[in-house]
């Protein structure tokens, strides 16, 4: 039996294949298939006998394709491709073998697809190769895992009526995250389904209850679709209105979790489904079980309930940290830190009298989510103790923080270094990541002892300014206290000095202008001009270096590793013509003349004296926010990153770990686990790295529980909205005005630094959030728009510092805006307008 119709087909794994038996099962269960037939493992043995194949040979695939199939063989395959071409403008045809698709082993995709099928010459020819795709290195060692000592081949072919998908995709009828039984997870985009499956695009993602009454979506760019041409298929563009819309609309939703919940039922298991949708018909494409550990949602591990959120949290409120950390935070970051992150702040709270509490933080599906807690004392007796505290370190904020950095923080970074130059032992390492958790708290402790009297003195000069001026707008004042030198100024200014060495040596600036991206290290060191270059970049970098591409995480290199960031950034301020001094005294003269319009609109001789007063105050603080960034944030990351990094080199030495990167997505408790008695983390660290990159996608939800209106109104006074701006519509989107000023210009969305080569001078950068790192973009955009952020975050400083409009906390504008879009931006009254 060489061919068996879907409907009359034996339900044999050996005969038919995994795919195949999967497709029949659900054929014959009535699901909404394309109908098809299969090519079986017979028909595969007999091609190999007649044309006397060694499958052991090492040309065996050039002898596959050079081969001729029997005519036995061809007149019963034409048959039923003459049949079903009848009923369908083209055929689907993919392999099926035997160790695929099945319970157990979860490498589908290993094999052969081939697309928009129409002519018999084109057939034969595909299915010989589907035939010697099962001897691609690759399929032979998955195979050779799955049937160990197996000296046969089992591979059926299936051969499908084509489906011109208008929109298709995937289901996981178990979140793949976080393996909630409770959520179903579609991902879906324009055209036949091999641009989502294979990673071509970014798809929409909805994250869909079991009873289809709760969606959260979240956008993808979907960049392209994959549609038939007359000799197979072709990528284009989508247009705008394809890629601002979600491609699947409410009744699609529900049509596909009804098909899911049905599918799932019949296997008793978690499924794993591709979907095609034609004239809003839905029709599934490929069905197997889910095959990696199905876990339970109530099973955190005792030791990480510090730090991840359960169940019975969300029954609490819980509001999302996007403003401090708008991106998924990878595991050993979350074990690590969190607890010490939180106490920390508790201990400067209780030490500082801040009345409004502290804020605790738990991670969930990767995202931060804090939940306030408030004190019993008394709140207006904290705030005048509070208020005694302050008035006492006023005068010397900046001063006290420096002695701070200096005398409690600097020694630890001093003692990791000199740990970080010594062999690691496994008892080394043990000690050492509970030192880590330790150094954490009381430099979190120390962190918030210096941003809480920060914060507070902007907060009462706020007060002072809003009764003095009746209310002028927020950015004004703080414009007045932009042009402030700070440590990621300090560091711009360096590079801008380092670009105008390289502009002065036609040698260097060849190499610059004609290097790719990602070659400039390797192509100074060729040269002497070059070399005597980078010695320049590695004292800057000795100093400057301790940042990460990503803030508050240990997920990213560091300048300190990888000279090609700061190379990069000289290269952009080369190309575009930046002139640090002269921008920087442009900004410093704004502040002066911001300074004299506000003092000019008071009228009231005490306001103007109360106000003078607090704001020499602040502008002396002025530099803070930045330099404790600088410092703290970012500096011991980093160092704590490099330390890690000799963690994870004894774990690679062990067998743990295959890379010393992996170690990101391992918790701490398992790294503990493995050096007590040594095993392999590796299908861990493979499976949390797709979690990780499908939490990148998803939009976390804004909050759980229900808000108290004493709860709702501290946080969106401290954090910002909990929700998207009502007063939205089609085109306009609103936000905080945090720098002023208009402009407009075209869209460019960024995620990260690594994107950095796609921002063009004068593009509206839009994005979730900022680092000082990412000042570079500061330098060439035209305006500034993001999700979250307020007047004092990092965007807001350093936007007013190179005087371009920002408009922060929208919620959605990464969401809403796309690149090439054509936008104004209004920081003066912190709204987004889309024009074309």
């Amino acid at each position: 039996m060489f061919t068996a119709r879907f409907n009359h087909a034996t339900e044999c794994n050996e005969m038919v294949g995994g795919k195949a038996l999967n497709l029949i099962k659900m054929s014959k269960l009535g699901m909404p298939v394309p109908d098809g037939f299969v090519i079986t493992s017979v028909a595969f043995s007999h091609f190999l006998e007649k044309n006397q194949l060694d499958i052991k040979s090492e040309s065996i695939q050039t002898e596959v394709m050079e081969a001729v199939i029997p005519d036995d063989l061809v007149r019963d395959v034409l048959t039923v491709f003459q049949e079903l071409r009848k009923r369908y403008p083209a055929v689907a045809v993919r392999s099926s073998s035997g160790a695929e698709d099945l319970e157990g082993a979860s490498f589908a995709g290993q094999y052969e697809t081939y697309l928009n099928v129409k002519t018999e010459e084109d057939f034969l020819g595909k299915v010989k190769s589907c035939w010697a795709s099962c001897f691609e290195n690759r399929v032979q060692q998955y195979t050779e895992n799955i049937f160990e000592g197996s000296d046969s081949i089992s591979m059926g072919i299936v051969v499908q009526g084509q489906i011109y998908s208008d929109i298709s995709g995937v289901i996981f009828s178990q979140d793949p995250v976080t393996y909630n039984p409770e959520c179903i997870l579609i991902n879906a985009s324009y055209g036949l389904g091999e641009a989502v499956v294979s990673g071509l695009v970014t798809p929409d993602t909805y994250l869909v209850s079991r009873d289809g009454t709760k969606i959260e979506r979240a956008k993808g760019s979907k960049e392209m679709k994959i549609i038939s041409d007359s000799s197979g298929t072709m990528e284009v563009a989508t247009n705008r209105t394809e890629r601002n819309a979600y491609c699947l609309s409410d009744k699609l939703i529900h049509t596909l979790i009804e098909m899911t919940l049905k599918v799932e039922n019949y296997y008793n298991h978690p499924v794993d489904l591709e979907f095609g949708i034609h004239d809003q018909q839905v029709y599934l494409l490929q069905a197997r079980p889910i095959t990696t550990e199905v876990k339970k949602k109530e099973s955190v591990p005792e030791a990480r309930k510090g730090y991840l959120l359960e169940r019975k949290d969300e029954d609490e409120f819980w509001f999302l940290l996007d403003t401090f950390f708008p991106n998924p935070i990878s595991p050993l970051f979350t074990s690590i830190v969190t607890q010490p992150f939180y106490e920390g702040m508790a201990m400067a709270v209780d030490a500082l009298k801040e009345p409004t509490g502290y804020t605790n933080m738990k991670a969930h599906n990767g995202y931060y989510y804090g939940k306030q807690t408030f004190f019993e004392t008394d709140p207006n007796q904290l705030l005048a103790e509070q208020e005694k505290l302050m008035e006492e370190m006023y005068p010397r904020m900046r001063d006290r923080m420096y002695e701070i950095i200096y005398d409690q923080l600097i020694p630890i970074y001093r003692y990791l270094d000199g740990e970080r130059a010594q062999a690691f032992t496994v008892d080394k390492v043990k000690k050492g990541l509970v030192e880590l958790e330790a150094f954490y708290k009381d430099v979190y402790f120390w962190h918030f002892m210096i941003v809480f009297p920060s914060n507070h003195i902007n907060r009462k000069l706020e007060t002072i300014y809003l009764k003095a001026t009746g209310d002028a707008p927020l950015h004004e004042l703080y414009q007045s206290l932009a042009g402030v030198m700070n440590k990621s100024l300090e560091s711009d200014r360096l590079l801008w000095e380092l670009s105008l060495k390289v502009k002065a040596e036609p040698s260097l600036m060849k190499v610059f202008m004609e290097s790719e991206e990602g070659s400039l290290l390797q192509n100074l060191n060729t040269i002497g001009r070059g070399k005597d270059f980078l010695n320049r970049v590695e004292s800057f970098v000795s100093v400057y270096g301790y940042r990460s591409t990503k803030s508050h995480d240990f997920i990213e290199d560091t300048w300190i590793e990888n000279h090609e960031h700061v190379l990069q950034i000289i290269k952009n301020l080369i190309l575009n013509e930046h002139d640090f001094d002269k921008e920087f005294e442009s900004a410093v003269t704004a502040r002066k003349q911001m300074y004299q319009k506000i003092i000019n609109g008071i009228k009231d001789p005490n306001d103007l004296e109360a106000f003078e007063e607090q704001y020499k105050l602040a502008l002396d603080a002025a530099v803070i926010t930045d330099d404790h960034h600088f410092y703290i944030d970012a500096m011991f990351d980093a160092k704590v990153r490099l330390y890690l990094l000799k963690v994870s080199e004894l774990l690679v030495q062990q067998q743990v770990l295959d890379d010393k990167e992996d170690i990101w997505f391992v918790y701490k408790d398992e790294i503990l686990a493995a050096l007590d008695e040594p095993h392999s983390l590796m299908e861990v660290v493979k499976e949390r790295k797709k979690q990780y990159e499908i939490q990148g996608k998803i939009k976390a939800p804004s909050y759980f529980g229900k808000p108290s209106e004493k709860e709702r109104n501290f946080v969106e006074m401290v954090f910002g909205s909990l929700e998207e701006d009502k007063e939205n519509t089609g085109n306009v989107m609103k936000g905080i005005a945090a720098s002023g000023g208009i402009s407009e210009g075209p869209v460019r969305v960024i995620s990260s630094m690594q994107e950095a080569s796609k921002f063009q001078k004068g593009d509206i950068l839009v994005c979730k959030n900022t680092t000082p790192v990412w000042t570079t973009f500061f330098q060439d955009a035209e305006a500034i728009v993001t999700d979250t952020g307020g007047m004092l975050s990092h965007s807001a400083i350093i936007a007013r510092e190179y005087q371009i409009p920002a408009v922060l906390g929208t919620k959605v504008g990464t969401e809403r805006l796309h690149d090439g879009d054509w936008v104004i931006v209004d920081g003066n009254t912190g709204t987004v307008t889309m024009i074309g």
